[in-house]
């Protein structure tokens, strides 16, 4: 099994498959992911999720499973800025995927993709989906500290 390990930045022609680059103009970051044997160029705005597997990552596009000998941490911090986001110790999945979200207990999620694929959080990913997700808005209750600090701050007659 061959798995390319490094990011490969070259500019390709546009297609509307997981492969496709886009703007030939623009130099983007491209995944090597494997599959049958076969090395393909991934773009990152084009995978739905990954998820870890062992000593390697499952790349998933458009319903095609692709491997790739990679960290989660490492894509993580690579992929934010293409909207990628942790929701679970071995989960990554593409923003620009999710169809829609919905809560599924205590500070959990559940992602539903365009692929149609369900994906769930952890409550530990919480305020990490949330800083990238505004999926809840702000509580506007007071805490008793709040309170209790502008009941002191009011001047007593």
């Amino acid at each position: 099994m061959i798995a390319a390990a490094h990011v490969l930045k070259f500019a390709d022609e546009e297609s509307t498959t997981c492969e496709s680059v886009g703007d030939p103009t623009v130099t983007p970051t491209l995944l090597i992911g494997e599959r049958e044997h076969r090395l393909y160029p991934l773009n990152p705005e084009k995978i739905d999720y990954i998820q870890s597997d062992g000593n390697y990552v499952s790349i998933y596009c458009v319903n095609t499973a692709y491997i790739r000998r990679d960290s989660m941490r490492r894509l993580a911090a690579e992929l934010a800025d293409f909207g990628f986001v942790r929701i679970e110790r071995s989960l990554l999945v593409n923003i620009r995927a999710v169809l829609y979200a919905e809560t599924v207990g205590r500070g959990r999620f559940a992602f539903t993709l365009s692929s149609g694929t369900c994906l769930h959080s952890s409550a530990s990913y919480r305020d990490a989906i949330l800083r990238t997700l505004p999926l809840a808005a702000p509580s506007n209750r007071r805490t008793c500290r709040q309170l209790a600090a502008e009941n002191d701050a009011v001047p007593k007659l």
